[in-house]
């Protein structure tokens, strides 16, 4: 008896850790899950040579209409003005769970992340060079008023 109540717990562990792992695992990241979305988020990337001010990361607050074939409209919060640069044209793409954006900021480099999606919320890390995004995706183009 003591012998199965042993291999009872021990089965019991496996399982719970293996649920807990599963749990963990974000879905795999699609394209479907992010064209046809506005995504607002902000980012932390290098400071361009163009922005002025200290510290080696920007802070960019930003929202960007993802649409299908990579074509993207993007613009960046101006704090000197208060208010959204006019949206220009950029490309976006997603490679496995890695997603790049155009920045609409002389200077700047794409930002790219590796990306998980949890309904609504968007996050994700990158490095060479280093990327921080947080935000959310809402349905159509809600830049789509502003332009």
């Amino acid at each position: 008896m003591k012998r199965v109540c042993t291999v009872l717990v021990g089965l019991s562990s496996v399982a719970l850790v293996g649920a807990a792992s599963a749990a963990e695992m974000p879905p795999p990241v699609s394209i479907n899950q992010l064209a046809g979305n506005t995504l607002s988020a902000v980012a932390f990337v290098p400071r361009p040579a163009s922005i002025p001010g200290g510290g080696e990361l920007t802070r960019i607050m930003l929202q960007a209409y993802l649409g299908p074939g990579g074509q993207a409209v993007i613009r960046a919060w101006d704090t000197s003005r208060g208010a959204y640069t006019i949206p220009t044209g950029g490309r976006w793409s997603l490679a496995g769970s890695t997603f790049c954006l155009d920045l609409p900021i002389k200077g700047a480099h794409p930002m790219c992340a590796d990306i998980h999606i949890w309904g609504p919320r968007i996050a994700g890390i990158g490095a060479k060079p280093y990327a921080m995004l947080d935000g959310d995706l809402q349905p159509g183009n809600v830049l789509g008023a502003s332009r």
